[in-house]
């Protein structure tokens, strides 16, 4: 049951610096950048908590990967592949039930303790017994040691297609996470990791991370020392055009003007898509169960004009399977490669008068049992860019009588509206993934359905269909890529004839690099891993690839 990465991961919003001054260490200085940290952005919040628990609440950036490390390296820029880290073998039984990983022999944590197999199958036992810390629903069913090198985990079904997430999650020492009553909740605010980097310094406006020399790849890794600071939405842009940031996440506006022109031969950009945003009916509500209101309302909205006003031509619109381009390109079924989304007002007024919506004489259309076709579009106020979003769509949906009205609410009453159900349309992102799985598991397996007001965690469209489910099942039940291909192929056609969810915006990885004192960041000609720094497994692989600038 992968939840949906939330929208911050995916779309980090703009930001400022709330402790500009406190990079104030770190601006450049002629001979003295040899010196220099890797300034980073990848929280748009005020202040920090201390916590670099990678399993409760919300741990700060950087914790996972860096401090605890992954059994493997992968990236949704490579589907289906990874590298060894931890784990230097990975075995699978025939019908992908059991999974069989050999770890390296010289891996430490920070205070002194050899990192071994004991401490993997704490992990995931963990995993299976405080559900809160299983994150990416891994259906284990249990997990033991053979030896001090040697792990194998035991899952409830068919596991080929979680791989990469199984192989992604952060290891944690056993000797300190046992004393936790529960690991979900517990504050850590002194982490003990095995990774390249660990905790130097902590203040509420900036922490920074050193290397760790006993590393086994120390050597991999040339930046010394990470500067985390904290940013605000009023002096993040101001940041940026002062090049007071080398790697950053986030939405900019006009980022050719704010960031790119002060400096082009060193400033860029990479957004290659990471997810998809989509209009989110509430499917539970009888009124969305009609294919036919679906898809009056997909032909009146235009997502080549939100992606032009509210997203300035970062990127096109999606892609009507859903799946985001280029990183999914090769998945796009033949028959759909050349496929748009159409916008077409005349089609739509007729799609909607047949299916017996008719207009008042406000304008307004009403639904054949007399609701009338208005609705309030919640979004976090927060969120600049999907306030444009819904304001566009607000006015482009008016055109075939529909009344959308945004409403801007806190990000925390947005989200249990969403994930409670209490809503007839919102907004809300599916992240990638490693695969296409991914994200039409995260979109549309019937897994996630909950009882009562239990909240979801994914599916919030709720979306529960039998031939779906039978397609996610296939896939995930085979590790033979052929039938693999066939599944997701099925998943694309429910896509776009059943419209369970209707795509919007691709959502991008937002990536700003400056390679005035640090170069080796990936970007569209070497993209061996997504560039924000918010995923645990690329940003491992960006920091190793990165060296200092010599002019």
């Amino acid at each position: 049951m992968t939840p949906e990465v939330t929208r911050r991961a995916l779309m980090l919003g703009t930001a400022g610096a709330a402790g500009t001054a406190a990079l104030s260490g770190c601006s450049r200085g002629g001979p003295a950048d040899q010196d220099q940290p890797l300034r980073i952005h990848a929280n748009d919040s005020t202040t920090f908590q201390p916590n670099f628990n990678p399993y409760g609440g919300v741990p700060l950036q950087g914790a996972s990967g860096l401090i605890y490390e992954n059994l493997r390296l992968a990236t949704a820029m490579s589907p289906g592949e990874s590298e060894p880290w931890l784990a230097t073998e990975l075995e699978w039984n025939e019908d992908g039930t059991v999974l069989t990983v050999t770890l390296r022999e010289d891996v430490e944590f920070t205070d002194g303790e050899r990192l071994d197999a004991e401490d993997v199958v704490f992990t995931f036992l963990m995993h299976r017994d405080v559900p809160a810390t299983n994150t990416v629903a891994l259906g284990i069913a249990d997990a033991i040691a053979l030896d001090s090198r040697t792990v194998q985990i035991e899952f409830d079904g068919t596991s080929f297609a979680q791989e990469a997430d199984i192989c992604t999650r952060p290891i944690v020492p056993e000797h300190v996470f046992s004393a936790f009553e529960d690991p979900s909740t517990e504050q850590v605010a002194d982490p003990v990791g095995s990774g390249p980097y660990q905790l130097e310094r902590f203040s509420d406006q900036l922490y920074t991370f050193v290397k760790n020399d006993g590393h086994w790849a120390a050597e991999e890794f040339e930046p010394r020392e990470l500067a985390w600071p904290s940013f605000t939405t009023q002096t993040m842009n101001t940041a940026l055009q002062a090049g007071e940031i080398d790697w950053s996440g986030g939405f900019i506006a006009n980022i050719d003007q704010i960031f790119v022109d002060h400096d082009p031969e060193h400033r860029g950009y990479w957004y290659p898509g990471n997810g998809t945003v989509n209009l989110t009916f509430n499917l539970e509500k009888e009124l969305f169960q009609d294919l036919e209101l679906r898809r009056g309302v997909s032909l009146a909205v235009d997502r080549r004009e939100i992606a032009e006003i509210a997203y300035q031509q970062y990127f096109g619109p999606p892609h009507p399977t859903g799946l985001p381009r280029p990183t999914f390109e090769e998945f796009i079924a033949e028959e759909y490669r050349d496929l748009e989304f159409e916008v077409d007002l005349e089609e739509a007024e007729r799609v909607l008068d047949e299916a017996g919506y008719e207009r008042g004489g406000d304008g307004i259309r009403v639904a054949p049992d007399g609701t009338p076709l208005v609705f309030e579009l919640p979004i976090p106020s927060s969120y600049n860019d999907w306030v444009t979003t819904s304001q566009i769509l607000g006015s482009q949906l008016s055109k075939v009588g529909i009344a959308l009205t945004p409403r801007g609410i806190s990000f925390e009453q947005w989200l249990e509206a969403r994930d409670t159900g209490n809503f007839f349309v919102t907004i809300s992102t599916a992240g990638a993934g490693q695969n296409p799985w991914y994200l039409y598991r995260s979109m549309l397996s019937s897994e996630y359905r909950t009882e009562g007001d239990e909240p979801v965690v994914a599916n919030f469209q709720r979306w529960y269909d039998e031939e779906t489910d039978e397609l996610l099942s296939s896939y995930a039940d085979t590790d033979d890529e052929q039938e693999q291909r066939a599944a997701v192929e099925g998943l694309q056609r429910i896509m776009i004839e059943q419209m369970p969810t209707l795509p919007i915006v691709t959502a991008p990885n937002w990536f700003n690099f400056n390679t005035e004192l640090w170069t080796g960041f990936p970007d569209e000609s070497d993209p061996y891993a997504l560039g924000a720094p918010v995923q645990n497994a690329d940003r491992v692989m960006v920091l190793r690839n990165l060296t200092r600038t010599t002019n």
